[in-house]
Formats: structure tokens, C-alpha cells, sequence
């Protein structure tokens, strides 16, 4: 199927009749207008079933081409079992209460039925063009739906929602803030867990961090010495002691040697940010790092201060 206005019929009666058959009519029809490879919102024509002829659980019925009268288009009708604006209404708006009256024959009776059901057709057909345009909107509804995640970091809806978590002064570019928000949905099962951490780490910050827990030890501790106190209302203990919360150590490994201290400044204040949505915030992060690629140099073919480190 081209852009030509020509459609293959028998590929979307295949296809209708495929395991796309099963899902629900806008996400159905968003396939078929990718098979296709043509936008076919103009082409459509939505008629409405009703839920009687609802089978299996199924939205589609079937789904036709039809030539427009007078002219080279073609159309495609939408078969769907859901009710219509007519279904919606009240029946007495239509038809009247009771088709038979005393003295019919049967074949009055059946004429009265018949007339009845073209009453209904002709009903149904003119309600199509409004059921067409709510079904197009649900089309365009589902659109921003099924593309929500295609262009995660330059979605809109997906930035406003992150954006929800974070002050605005972030450390974080919109990419790290989008892959950090996936993460914060399963905060329960990552909390405290480092090496589930590590990992979060680095497909956030796309760098190896490593990360175990260090004693915190008191050096000053915010009691008087003995001999200098009181018993009962400022004694305590004196000399540097072992708090009963770890720290938690953060090394950071770099590849190669690192290009300014602003960047080194920007990773570590990015690993903190996040680790602070999963630690203790009593726990004091201690951020080291080290450079795994070769630092040495040979004397006379380096600059001090511009490609050698001391």
C-alpha cells in the first residue's frame, strides 16, 4: 500500500482478521495506518455495532473499502462493536413504543419490523460522521499514549513529570533526570542496597561508581570532659568513639584522566543527589575517586599544568 490513494483490500481484511484483530479499535487502527505506511484518518468511516454484537471481547468486527461515488477515493469503514450516539439515546427518540397494534396481520407485522430496522440503519448513518470524529480524537488521544516513551528525553509530558521529584537546581542533565525517574519507581526494593545502587549509578551517570560502607568515628564528641561537667546534666563520654550508623563510601572510576575540577565537582554532586533517594539521610556520603587509564609521562615531551598531573 502506497500514498497513491490506492489501498489493498484483501491486505487489510487479512490483517483485520490477524491477531491485530484483537486489540482495541484506536490502537488497531494505528497499525493499520502503519502497515500502510499513508495517514488514514481522512479515508476513515467508523459505524458503531453496538455492544449486542460484541464477540469475544473484541472492538472490531470488520473493517471494508469502499469506493466513493463519482470519484477515484477510497474509504475505509470501521466496523466496531461499541455503541454509537444512537445507542446512547433514547429509543422512543426513534422508534415507537410498540411496533404492532390490534388487528395486524403477520405481515404487517413483519413490514412494521422491517421498516423498523431501515429506520435504524438510516439512524446509525447519519450519527457515523460524529462517531467518526470522538473515534478520531481517541485516535489522537492514544497517539500521545503509544509515543510517550519513543522520545523520552524530549517529551514534554515526561519532563513535567520528573521535574515533580527534583528542586530546580539539579545537578543533572534531562536524560539523567528521565533514567533517575524510572529508578524512583522502584525505590522500595533499591533502598539501602548498594549494589542494586551501583548499578543505578551507572546506567544513570553512565560511569562506574563503587560504593561500601566505611565506620563513622566521633572525634569531638559533644561532651564535657571529666572533671569539667556535671553529673546528671552535661556528663558523658570523652575521647573519639564509633557512631552506631556507617558512612557510606562512593569511589568514582574514570576511564581517562579528568578534564577540569568543575566536572569533577558536577559527578560528585550528581552521585550524591541521587543516592540521597536511597539512603539514610543520617548516613554521610564520602566521595573519593580514582583514574584507571596511565598517568605517567615521559620527561621532555609533556607540559606541567597542561597534560601532566602531579
Amino acid at each position: 500500500m502506497g500514498t497513491n490513494g490506492y489501498i489493498n483490500e484483501e491486505k487489510i481484511s487479512n490483517f483485520s482478521k490477524s491477531e491485530a484483530g484483537k486489540l482495541l479499535a484506536e490502537v488497531f487502527f494505528r497499525e493499520l495506518q502503519f502497515i500502510s505506511g499513508e495517514t488514514l484518518l481522512d479515508k476513515l468511516v467508523v459505524h458503531n455495532h453496538g455492544m449486542n454484537r460484541r464477540v469475544l471481547s473484541q472492538d472490531v468486527l470488520d473493517t471494508q473499502t469502499e469506493d466513493l461515488p463519482g470519484t477515484p477515493k477510497v474509504q475505509i469503514v470501521l466496523h466496531l462493536a461499541r455503541n454509537g450516539i444512537y445507542h446512547q439515546l433514547p429509543e422512543f427518540l426513534f422508534h415507537p413504543i410498540s411496533l404492532s397494534s390490534p388487528g395486524m396481520t403477520n405481515n404487517e407485522i413483519v413490514a412494521a419490523m422491517r421498516a423498523n430496522r431501515k429506520k435504524e440503519e438510516r439512524t446509525i448513518k447519519f450519527f457515523q460522521p460524529f462517531d467518526t470524529a470522538f473515534f478520531k480524537e481517541g485516535v489522537s488521544i492514544f497517539k500521545r499514549s503509544l509515543d510517550l516513551f519513543n522520545s523520552p528525553y524530549a517529551n514534554r509530558i515526561l519532563q513535567n513529570v520528573s521535574s515533580l521529584f527534583y528542586s530546580k537546581a539539579t545537578p543533572l542533565t534531562q536524560g539523567e533526570k528521565y533514567r533517575l525517574f524510572l529508578f524512583l519507581c522502584q525505590a522500595e526494593d533499591l533502598k539501602e542496597n548498594l549494589s542494586a545502587l551501583e548499578n543505578v549509578l551507572y546506567m544513570v551517570l553512565c560511569m562506574q561508581v563503587s560504593l561500601k560502607y566505611k565506620s563513622h568515628n566521633i572525634k569531638e564528641p559533644p561532651y564535657g570532659t571529666l572533671g569539667t561537667c556535671r553529673l546528671g546534666l552535661d556528663s558523658g563520654l570523652s575521647g573519639s568513639f564509633a557512631c552506631e550508623l556507617d558512612d557510606v563510601e562512593a569511589k568514582l572510576c574514570f576511564e581517562k584522566s579528568i578534564e577540569s575540577e568543575k566536572v569533577l565537582k558536577e559527578k560528585m554532586d550528581a552521585v550524591r543527589f541521587i543516592l540521597s533517594f536511597f539512603i539514610v539521610s543520617a548516613r554521610h556520603i564520602d566521595i573519593i575517586y580514582t583514574v584507571k587509564s596511565n598517568t605517567e609521562f615521559v620527561l621532555g615531551t609533556n607540559f606541567l599544568g597542561y597534560d601532566t598531573n602531579l
